[in-house]
C-alpha cells in the first residue's frame, strides 16, 4: 500500500471512532432533552391503569397494591412510586430503591440525574382524604442507552476490525516489497537508470478527496433547510393577523384574549415540572365594556396587585383573567376579597353601578389542560351570578367527577 491509501485508512479509522462516540452523546442528550414529553405520556398511562384497576379493586387495598407492583415493573419508565397522604404512607415501591430516600419521617422520592424527573399528582381518596401519587420517571430509560451503547459498539468495533486489516496487508505488503527490491539490485545497472526517481517517488499532484463531502453536505442542508424556511414563511402573516397591535391591547393595556390558552398552557407545564400550584381568576364587572373609562382604571389596578402585567388578559366583552403563579386555592380567595374589595369601591368613584363578580379555578396537583382551567372558573363566576350576595366563587375538585375524567380518558386511549 501507499503512503497516501495508508493516510486515507487512518483517517477513515479515526473518523468512525469520532462517529461511535459522537453518536452515544448526542443520541442520549437528544432523547434526555426531548424525553419530558414521553415521560408526562409514561406517568399519564400509569394513572390510567391504576385508575382502571380501582374500577374492580378498592383503591389502596391490598389486592390493589399487590396488582400495582406489576404495573411498575413492566413500564421501563417508571423507576419508583410512592402513594400517601399528609400523614399516611400507603405504598412505596421498589422499597429497596435508592430514589426512595427514608431520611424524613414519610419516605420521599428524590432524583439527582439529569436522566430523570420527578412527577406528581392528586388522586382522591374520598371527600376528606387526598393522595399523591409520586412517581420517578426516566427521561431516557436503561434500555435505550443500552441500545445506543450496543450501536456506537458495533461503530468502533468496525473501525477497530478495519484497523487490524489495514496492520496485516501493510505488514505484508511491507515484506514483499523488500523481496522485490533485493531482486532488482542484481541485474545491470542500466533497468535502474530507465526509472525516473523524482516521478516515481513524488507525490502526484491529485485533488483532496478528504475535503470534498463537505459539499454534499452543505447542499444537503440547503436543500432540507430552503423548503422549511418558505413553509414558514406563511405562518409570520398569520400571527400578525391575529392582533396586529402587538401584545397588549391599546383598550386596557392588558394581553390579548388570543393569548390566554398559549400563556397558561405553559404555565402549567412550568408548574407541573416544579411541582407548584397555579391559579386562575376570572374577574366579571358585569355589561362593563373595555373602552369604558373605568375598565382602563381597572387594569391599572390589576396591574399593580398582580404585577405580571403578561399574565393578565382581557376575557369577552366585560371580563378579565388573571393568572396566579405558585397559588393555591386558599391563598388566591384572599387575593380575590383583597382586590373585590378594591374594584367595588373604584366603581363607586366613577359613580358606576356595575356588579362584580370572581370565578377562581386552581390546578391543585392535577395534570390537565389550560383550557379546562378556563372552563372552571367560567362556570365558578356563573354560579357566582346565581347568588349576588356570594360575589366570590371558588371551583373546588369533586373526587367522584375528577375520577371519571379519569375513566373517560381511559376509555379513550383503548378506543
Amino acid at each position: 500500500m501507499t503512503n497516501k491509501s495508508v493516510v486515507f485508512f487512518v483517517v477513515l479509522i479515526i473518523f468512525l471512532f469520532i462517529i461511535g462516540f459522537a453518536y452515544f452523546a448526542v443520541s442520549c442528550m437528544y432523547d434526555i432533552k426531548v424525553g419530558t414529553v414521553g415521560a408526562e405520556q409514561q406517568f399519564r398511562e400509569l394513572l390510567r391503569e391504576m385508575d382502571a384497576e380501582a374500577a374492580s379493586s378498592k383503591f389502596l387495598s391490598a389486592e390493589y397494591l399487590n396488582k400495582l407492583q406489576p404495573m411498575i415493573e413492566k413500564n421501563d419508565y417508571i423507576a419508583a412510586v410512592t402513594i400517601k397522604s399528609d400523614t399516611t404512607t400507603y405504598f412505596a415501591y421498589p422499597t429497596n430503591s435508592r430514589y426512595i430516600s427514608a431520611n424524613s419521617i414519610t419516605p420521599e422520592i428524590a432524583v439527582s440525574s439529569p436522566s430523570m424527573i420527578v412527577r406528581s399528582t392528586n388522586i382522591p381518596l374520598n371527600d376528606k382524604i387526598n393522595t399523591v401519587v409520586t412517581a420517578a420517571v426516566y427521561l431516557l430509560p436503561p434500555h435505550t442507552i443500552f441500545k445506543f451503547a450496543r450501536n456506537s459498539f458495533v461503530i468502533i468495533l468496525a473501525g477497530t476490525l478495519l484497523a487490524v486489516i489495514i496492520l496485516i496487508i501493510c505488514s505484508r505488503t511491507s515484506k514483499d516489497g523488500k523481496t522485490t527490491t533485493g531482486k532488482k539490485e542484481v541485474p545491470s545497472s542500466s533497468d535502474f537508470d530507465e526509472i525516473d526517481i523524482d516521478s516515481a517517488f513524488a507525490p502526484k499532484e491529485e485533488p483532496e478527496q478528504k475535503f470534498e463531502f463537505s459539499a454534499p453536505e452543505e447542499q444537503t442542508f440547503q436543500e432540507k433547510t430552503t423548503p422549511d424556511n418558505f413553509a414558514a414563511e406563511p405562518q409570520q402573516p398569520e400571527t400578525v393577523q391575529i392582533d396586529p397591535l402587538g401584545l397588549f391591547s391599546p383598550t386596557t393595556g392588558l394581553s390579548w384574549e388570543s393569548y390566554i390558552e398559549t400563556r397558561l398552557d405553559a404555565e402549567l407545564v412550568r408548574a407541573a415540572s416544579s411541582e407548584q400550584d397555579i391559579s386562575l381568576v376570572y374577574i366579571r364587572v358585569l355589561d362593563l365594556p373595555h373602552n369604558h373609562p373605568a375598565a382602563r382604571k381597572i387594569a391599572d389596578t390589576l396591574i399593580k396587585a398582580f404585577s405580571f402585567k403578561d399574565l393578565i388578559f382581557e376575557f369577552g366583552e366585560d371580563g378579565y383573567v388573571c393568572i396566579l403563579q405558585n397559588t393555591d386555592l386558599t391563598h388566591g380567595l384572599i387575593a380575590c376579597e383583597k382586590l373585590y374589595t378594591e374594584l367595588t369601591g373604584l366603581l363607586q368613584e366613577f359613580d358606576v353601578d356595575k356588579k362584580v363578580f370572581f370565578g377562581l379555578s386552581s390546578r391543585t396537583l392535577r395534570l390537565i389542560p389550560g383550557i379546562r382551567l378556563i372552563k372552571e372558573a367560567m362556570q365558578a363566576v356563573d354560579k357566582a351570578m346565581e347568588d349576588p350576595t356570594l360575589p366570590i366563587v371558588a371551583f373546588k375538585v369533586d373526587a367522584e367527577r375528577y375520577r371519571k375524567f379519569l375513566a373517560e380518558e381511559v376509555s379513550k386511549a383503548n378506543v
